[in-house]
C-alpha cells in the first residue's frame, strides 16, 4: 500500500504527522529543528496506544522520542531563511517619533524611474505619488518637478472651506500630531492653499488581521506537508502559501518595517517585513522590489512584483507568516472578504 498522508497534530513547537507506515515527529527547538521517524507496526502496543489517544495526548506521548542532538536535514535555503527570520536584525523597531521636515525639489532626468528616485531619497513611492498627485507608480515624464519630503507622509494643500479636523480624519492621523508637525497656532482657521505636511511615521492598518498580498487568491500550494515539486520521491514541509499571480503587484499584508531585502537562494528575490507584536511576513520569488530596508510601509502598500526568481516552477508569490519565530498557516490569518 502506498505511503499516503493521514493527518497532522500540532501543539506549540511540536508537530506530529501520520502516514500509512510511519509517524513523523518534528520539534522546533530554540537551537534547531529536530525530527524523528517512527515506523508504525501493527502489533506494537506502544504505537497502538499513541494512535488511540487524542491529538494533545499523542503529541505529549511521543515527545520523548526526540533526541536532543539530532537535527533535521533542512535545505541550505531553508536554514538561511529561518536564520534571517529568527534574527533580531529583522525584528520590528519603533520608528523615530520626530524628525524635522525638509522638502526638496527634484527634476526628473531622462531614464529616471519613480522607484529609483524613491530609493535615492529613502522614502516610499506612496509619499512621492501622494505629495505630487501622481496617478501612476510606473511612469514619470522627463522634466517633471517633484516635491519630496525627507520622511514618509503627504504634502497637502488646504482647499477652500476645508477644516483641519476633516483632514486628520481623512488620513487617520491625530489632530494633535498634525498641529505639532506644522506648528499651527490657530487650528480653527487654516487659510486656503496653506501647505501642510501630514505625518505618517506610524501608518495605521486598514483593518485587523492580514491583507491578501495579491489580487489573486488562487492557492497553488498550501501550508503543510507536500511532495517536493523538484523531487517527487521525497516529502518536504511547505512553510507558506504559493499564490498564483503573473508578475502582479504585491502588497504589504500588514503595517510594518522592511527588515530584509535580497536574493535568498531558491526563494529568489525576497522581502521580509516585521510587524508590531512579534509578527513577520515573507514575500519570495519576486521579480521587482520597490521598497528599502528600514522603510515603514502601510498595510496594502505596494512593495514588489511577483515573479519566477529562484527555485520556482512558474510565476507566483511564496508568502509566509511567523509569530515569535514560529511559522503559522497564513490562510488562517488572511481576511477572507478582502
Amino acid at each position: 500500500m502506498r505511503d499516503s498522508f493521514s493527518s497532522t497534530y500540532k501543539i506549540g513547537r511540536l508537530t506530529l504527522s501520520f502516514f500509512h507506515n510511519e509517524i513523523v515527529v518534528i520539534y522546533l527547538g530554540k537551537k534547531g529543528v529536530y525530527i524523528k521517524n517512527i515506523k508504525r507496526l501493527e502489533h506494537d502496543m506502544r504505537k497502538r496506544m499513541i494512535i488511540s489517544l487524542s491529538s494533545i495526548a499523542v503529541v505529549a506521548a511521543v515527545s520523548f522520542f526526540i533526541p536532543s542532538g539530532e537535527s533535521f536535514d533542512q535545505s541550505e535555503d531553508d536554514v538561511r531563511k529561518n536564520q534571517i527570520l529568527e534574527s533580531s536584525k529583522t525584528d520590528y523597531k519603533t520608528p523615530v517619533t520626530h524628525q524635522n521636515l525638509v522638502i526638496k525639489k527634484h527634476v526628473v532626468k531622462k531614464g529616471e524611474s519613480l522607484n529609483r528616485i524613491a530609493k535615492d531619497y529613502g522614502v516610499s513611492l506612496d509619499t512621492i505619488c501622494g505629495s505630487n498627485n501622481l496617478k501612476s507608480y510606473e511612469f514619470i515624464s522627463e522634466g517633471t518637478e517633484l516635491k519630496i519630503p525627507n520622511k514618509d507622509g503627504i504634502i497637502y494643500k488646504m482647499p477652500s472651506g476645508s477644516r483641519i479636523v476633516a483632514v486628520a480624519r481623512t488620513y487617520n492621523v491625530s489632530l494633535e500630531k498634525i498641529i505639532a508637525e506644522n506648528n499651527i497656532k490657530n487650528a480653527d482657521f487654516i487659510a486656503k492653499d496653506t501647505v501642510l505636511f501630514i505625518p505618517d511615521a506610524k501608518p495605521r492598518n486598514i483593518f485587523q488581521g492580514f491583507l491578501w498580498p495579491t489580487a489573486s487568491r488562487f492557492i497553488t500550494c498550501g501550508y503543510g506537508w507536500r511532495r517536493d515539486p523538484f523531487n517527487m520521491g521525497s516529502r518536504e514541509f511547505h512553510q507558506g502559501l504559493d499564490i498564483r499571480c503573473d508578475y502582479d503587484w504585491v502588497k504589504a499584508s500588514k503595517y510594518g518595517q522592511v527588515t530584509y531585502i535580497g536574493w535568498l537562494g531558491g526563494y529568489g528575490n525576497t522581502v521580509v517585513i516585521a510587524h508590531p507584536g512579534g509578527w513577520k511576513t515573507l514575500y519570495a520569488h519576486l521579480s521587482r522590489i520597490i521598497v528599502n530596508v528600514g522603510q515603514y510601509v502601510k498595510q496594502g502598500q505596494f512593495i514588489a512584483k511577483s515573479g519566477n526568481t529562484g527555485r520556482s516552477t512558474g510565476a507566483h508569490l511564496h508568502f509566509e507568516v511567523l509569530r515569535e519565530g514560529a511559522h503559522k498557516n497564513p490562510y488562517s490569518y488572511l481576511a477572507k472578504k478582502r
